[in-house]
């Protein structure tokens, strides 16, 4: 390069662009590469390095994701288990429950009286059924289980409340929280496992007595009758002689190991009476709406059993609406009608809520002459009356039936 070109920057940048301006360029961005914000620093430390105790806590866990027909399920080992309830602490603070709210519980069993002298500590959460009952019977499908895991999540965002999946759980799983107005559950901190970390219950527990594994996931009718007489403690036509919910209801993935379980043993607490909610909203709906329906069927045209049939009904069906912790969502009932029959109980009330009206409204016509109702229309009222009677029974009859279904479908 010619010497005036090197005495001269402003000369030399214009005459060869690029040059002195590429140079600077590499060189701020080689030195911004070695400059680095303590933030920056402490991030790039985590990121190189493992977690404190990661070989302790990863050897519980699959570090792979389940093949295929292949799904996580707990295995616990009832000869470590020691009741500490480090797996409950860790699971209440972690998902930051309520004061009085747990996702896993720790329990004992007692021996029968045919045995000696038996006890047996064990800690249970969601068993995260091959079948799950709640996800069946959620009229709002704010269930779901993931496809690649198996996991059963709630979806406290879909939830309206209705506590329907509590009654469907055979392991009183799902809690309802107050506070919140919807139903919760664990839900194997998902979240924890997709990044190669142990849920909150396995890395807590001192003894290593929880551990996720991957088990077949399977709900053919082959699978449902091997399950038949088994439960999660014993194997099949030992299980059913024994007051735990038999497996063939939802197919339980978890897996107890260990120490055998004698058919004859029962809950510590299972002569323990607490008293449940008394879920008056529903009690009165049931009642009052059934009331209703028969009084509208058995009307045959008189105003005062038509208008008092009505005014029951939905007297019944307004106080069901206080039964739901978030009634403002329960317009999505139809998602759930292919499989919950709270949401055929629903539809089919709903089917009959036109009813009692136009029963009301074909009664008093004739009691308001000044409408001047034409002659036509007055001569068809009693047709109108016996036909919507007619219609009032067989739906009426149909949404008891959906009713009824409701709770003999909670095994």
């Amino acid at each position: 390069m010619p010497a005036t070109l090197q005495r001269l920057p402003a000369l030399r940048s214009a005459l060869v662009p690029g040059i002195e301006q590429q140079n600077l360029i590499d060189r701020l961005l080689a030195e911004q590469k070695q400059l680095q914000t303590p933030v920056a620093r402490f991030s790039d430390v985590h990121h190189k390095r493992k977690p404190d105790l990661a070989e302790h806590y990863r050897s519980l866990i699959p570090l792979t994701k389940p093949g295929e027909g292949e799904q996580y399920a707990f295995e616990v080992s009832l000869d470590r288990c020691t009741g500490c309830k480090a797996c409950v602490s860790a699971c209440h603070s972690l998902n930051g429950l309520d004061d009085d709210g747990a996702w896993r519980d720790v329990g004992a069993l007692l021996g029968g009286k045919d045995t000696p002298g038996w006890q047996q500590t064990v800690t249970t959460a969601c068993h995260h059924c091959a079948d799950p009952g709640c996800m069946n019977g959620c009229p709002v499908g704010a269930y779901e289980k993931e496809k690649d895991t198996g996991i059963v999540r709630h979806l406290d965002d879909q939830c309206i409340g209705c506590s329907y999946c509590i009654l469907k759980c055979p392991y009183d799983v799902p809690k309802y929280s107050k506070k919140r107005g919807i139903v919760r559950k664990c839900d194997m901190c998902h979240q924890r496992l997709a990044e190669g970390e142990a849920p909150a219950c396995v890395q807590a527990c001192p003894t290593e007595a929880i551990r996720i594994v991957t088990v077949p996931r399977d709900k053919s009718p082959e699978a449902r009758k091997k399950a038949s007489g088994a439960n999660l403690f014993q194997p099949a036509h030992h299980g059913a002689e024994s007051a735990i919910p038999v497996s063939s209801i939802t197919l339980p993935t978890t897996r107890y190991v260990g120490r055998e379980v004698p058919a004859s043993a029962t809950a510590a607490d299972v002569d323990s009476l607490v008293p449940q909610h008394a879920h008056w909203p529903l009690v009165l709906m049931l009642m009052l709406t059934q009331a209703g329906a028969g009084m509208l069927m058995a009307a045959g045209g008189n105003l005062a059993v038509t208008l008092t049939g009505a005014a029951v009904f939905f007297a019944g069906m307004g106080a069901s609406v206080f039964h739901l912790g978030q009634p403002l969502k329960a317009w999505r009932f139809f998602l759930g009608l292919r499989t919950s029959w709270l949401s055929r109980e629903i539809l089919a009330f709903s089917m009959f809520a036109p009813i009692p009206v136009a029963l009301a409204a074909f009664s008093l016509l004739p009691h308001f002459p000044q409408l001047a109702v034409p002659k036509m229309v007055a001569d068809l009222l009693p047709l109108a009356v016996k036909v919507t009677s007619l219609s009032a029974a067989g739906v009426g009859l149909v949404a008891v039936f959906t009713s009824v279904m409701i709770y003999h479908d909670t095994k």
